[in-house]
């Protein structure tokens, strides 16, 4: 890959960013010509490709190096919108390299081709919108060039752009811990098992066609075949990134020395076995009694960031806070409820697309309150989870039977008793509270939900 461009030097990184910044308020054809067999790509993925190919003037190329090589860069062309109060916040996660299955379980870290390819990230924002073709997106803020590099460059790289965001130490140290947790799951030839929840910023997202007809990568020594994957920044560490809010708000603790698992063992510590009435007057916490809908809730955050938002890291890492009440006996109260799906929307839906999938590769922090010998609710246990492959498997059974059942016209959904883990069953305020069908008929909202016994046993293991 050679870049042809006069307007800028692709040896030098401030060249490429100032260069970058000319699209800042504009549309790619706003500054260049695209020719007419590409005025009406519609993808939005092909607009990284459009920028290279009309914007920077090269091809995009597979090899294990940065896009622009000389000057050590990979460029990024990614989607965001606006949240409720105005701002800007990614669109998705940010697709990094492709894991290549047979060479990263021969990597370390510092050797890495992921670390190769994308020390230095140039990531250029668009403003998304489903109804414009990709070359008529606005890009709408400046190009921001973000720092995964431990160690000294011999490129000159300015330290004064507000532009240039190094990635926080004690951020990197988490990300190294990601990605050596990955390349240890490879190793023992469970690629097939990965899943976005294994890990805290750098995921191991799905980066195929999906469906049954998607080609599936070998493993070593006769593996289980496995689905493409990339190495990918969850949504919530971008949004951070991007905001460059390190020292705002409250702090886990996750540090160079200090995992996820170690600085939440430390909040929870001191409260351990003790009654959620005692550590609630202790925090200065008061609600119209334990049983208020959200106390649980509030006082596991409150433990965690000391008010009631969560600490930075959780959010950034995706982490689906769960309170679990148990009966005195260990054993959970009710089943554990999701959001409700949509009928017409779940039939056109591939299971590694969809929503419930989704929810599952996701981590959890489970809260736990148990009941004493006193009658008295405790904080008995907690801890980090996420689902099994093979579990997995068994709640894609009740996906896709729910799907076939939604496809025709039957309300029959699976239950308790047909499943190990999971099930379906109504999710709503009344049974005047209705999705439209396929078909067109008016049901009463459903949502999946974790068998309390399948609870139970996660809880049991923690």
């Amino acid at each position: 890959m050679k870049p042809t461009s006069e307007g800028y030097d692709p040896s030098s990184v401030a060249s490429i960013i100032e260069y970058a910044q000319g699209l800042t308020g504009k549309c790619l054809a706003d500054v260049v010509e695209i020719p007419t067999d590409e005025v009406n790509v519609q993808n939005r993925g092909n607009l990284g490709s459009l920028v290279e190919r009309y914007f920077f003037e090269f091809l995009a190329n597979n090899s294990d190096g940065p896009d622009f090589l000389e000057a050590g860069v990979e460029l990024k062309v990614t989607g965001v919108k606006r949240n409720s109060h105005g701002d800007f916040q990614m669109k998705e996660r940010l697709v990094l390299s492709m894991i290549d299955y047979s060479q990263i379980r021969n990597e370390t870290w510092e050797s890495s081709k992921f670390l190769r390819k994308c020390k230095n990230l140039l990531i250029l924002f668009y403003l998304y919108d489903s109804n414009l073709p990709a070359q008529r997106l606005r890009f709408v803020l400046d190009p921001v060039l973000f720092q995964i590099n431990e160690s000294s460059d011999s490129r000159a790289i300015p330290t004064s752009d507000p532009r240039i965001i190094a990635i926080h130490p004690d951020d990197l140290a988490q990300i190294r811990r990601d990605w050596e947790f990955i390349r240890e799951k490879v190793s023992e030839n469970r690629a097939h098992e990965l899943s976005e929840g294994d890990t805290f910023y750098l995921a191991a997202c799905r980066k195929g066609s999906g469906g049954p007809k998607e080609v599936l990568r070998a493993q070593e020594d006769g593996g289980v075949p496995a689905k493409s994957r990339a190495f990918s920044f969850k949504q919530g560490f971008l949004n951070r990134l991007l905001a460059n809010q390190f020292s705002q708000a409250a702090s886990l603790g996750v540090g160079e020395m200090t995992t996820f698992e170690s600085a939440t063992k430390m909040k929870f510590s001191p409260y351990l076995g003790r009654t959620a009435e005692d550590i609630s007057a202790e925090l200065s916490f008061f609600k119209s009694g334990t049983n208020h809908k959200a106390f649980h809730r509030e006082l596991a955050l409150r433990i965690l960031s000391g008010s009631s938002e969560k600490p930075r890291e959780l959010v950034s890492a995706g982490i689906e806070l769960k309170t679990v009440r148990l009966n005195g006996k260990k054993f959970p109260r009710e089943h554990m409820s999701f959001p409700a799906f949509k009928y017409v929307d779940i039939v056109s839906e591939e299971w590694e697309e969809s929503d419930f999938c989704q929810k599952l590769e996701s981590k959890f922090l489970f809260v736990v309150f148990d009941i004493n010998h006193l009658g008295q609710e405790i904080l008995f246990k907690v801890g980090y989870w996420n689902m099994p492959y093979m579990d997995r498997m068994e709640a894609k059974k009740v996906w896709e039977r729910t799907k076939s059942l939604v496809q025709n016209g039957l309300d029959k959904f699976p239950t308790a008793r047909d499943n190990n883990v999971s099930h379906v069953r109504p999710h709503a305020r009344n049974s005047e509270d209705t999705y439209l069908t396929p078909t067109g008929e008016r049901w009463v909202k459903r949502c999946f939900w974790l068998n309390k016994q399948y609870v139970g046993s996660v809880i049991a293991a923690l």
